[in-house]
């Protein structure tokens, strides 16, 4: 149990920041050697919708994979969905769309544009209806479902995804949705931020891949993305920590350190780290990060 079988990766996480500084952003991470970038969904927050900022970056690049944290299922028609990402993995040149989704929460989010949530259950349901659907219009040229809350009739998808199919990660936290994500989905995004512990975040990977392992599935190959600060400097880290996504903690200190932090959590089970940067240090972390860490990672 513990360390995944996959490569090291890292993804952007840009917050609170235009259309014009996100496109620079964007593609300096990708000249940084970052493999993903990932957008918020919280459609009454003031920032460029999600799958329309993920759409604008993506024709702007050429090789950072596009996904979120997390894409929430309720805001979307499951088959319509299904078209937009195929749709985007087209125009992208294929494999540049990492589908993450979430169940959903914070109601007033929904209620606002007039979206009615559902109870936990409701929503749990909800995403496996989706995920079925999803799949199966990729895979099918007509495809009909009847699932417990969402159901197509002869939908069709074309053109469909350029390999045929679209990575599907899922935002869990809770022992229900952990088992779910290691029976179906090709990855996981821890939700709430940095984990409390090592310890709870290895107790959460052991429900992931004993889900994984019921349904005959090899745990190691599941990709394990975990939201973070980051920095790489010699300025104190917890000087820099009220401005940043989440408090307990990140991989933050010297490139050795840092180095050496990431190896831990490898240990632990994480194979993809998506990072914010404290404040307005972006520009200048995002070329040091790039040669100071993921340089050395890969030689």
């Amino acid at each position: 149990m513990g360390r995944s079988s996959n490569a090291t990766r890292f993804g952007l996480n840009p917050r609170g920041l235009s259309y014009e500084r996100t496109v620079a952003v964007a593609k300096a991470a990708e000249a940084a050697g970052f493999d993903n970038i990932a957008f918020s969904d919280r459609p009454p927050e003031p920032n460029i919708e999600a799958w329309t900022m993920a759409t604008a970056i993506g024709v702007q690049t050429e090789r950072i994979r596009l996904t979120h944290s997390t894409l929430n299922v309720p805001f979307r028609n499951a088959g319509m969905l299904a078209k937009m990402a195929a749709s985007l993995d087209v125009i992208t040149g294929g494999g540049r769309v990492l589908l993450t989704l979430g169940a959903g929460g914070q109601e007033k989010h929904y209620a606002g544009y007039g979206i009615t949530l559902g109870t936990p259950a409701e929503r749990f349901e909800r995403l496996e209806d989706t995920i079925a659907i999803l799949r199966g219009l990729w895979a099918n040229e007509s495809f009909t479902y009847e699932g417990k809350q969402l159901s197509v009739a002869e939908g069709v998808v074309d053109p469909r995804p350029v390999d045929g199919t679209i990575p599907i990660f899922l935002g869990a936290g809770k022992p229900r949705m952990m088992a779910l994500t290691g029976r179906v989905a090709d990855g996981w995004i821890k939700n709430g931020g940095w984990p409390e512990s090592i310890e709870a975040y290895r107790e959460q990977v052991a429900l992931l891949e004993a889900g994984a392992e019921s349904a005959g599935r090899d745990p190691a190959a599941l990709h394990r993305v975990l939201n973070c600060t980051a920095y790489v400097g010699s300025a104190d880290p917890a000087s820099l920590m009220p401005q940043t996504l989440g408090t307990r903690g990140g991989i933050m200190g010297t490139a050795d350190q840092v180095l050496e932090q990431i190896e831990t959590w490898r240990e632990a089970g994480v194979d993809t780290f998506h990072v914010q940067f404290p404040g307005d240090m972006i520009d200048e972390q995002l070329p040091a990060f790039g040669e100071q860490v993921i340089a050395k990672l890969r030689g």
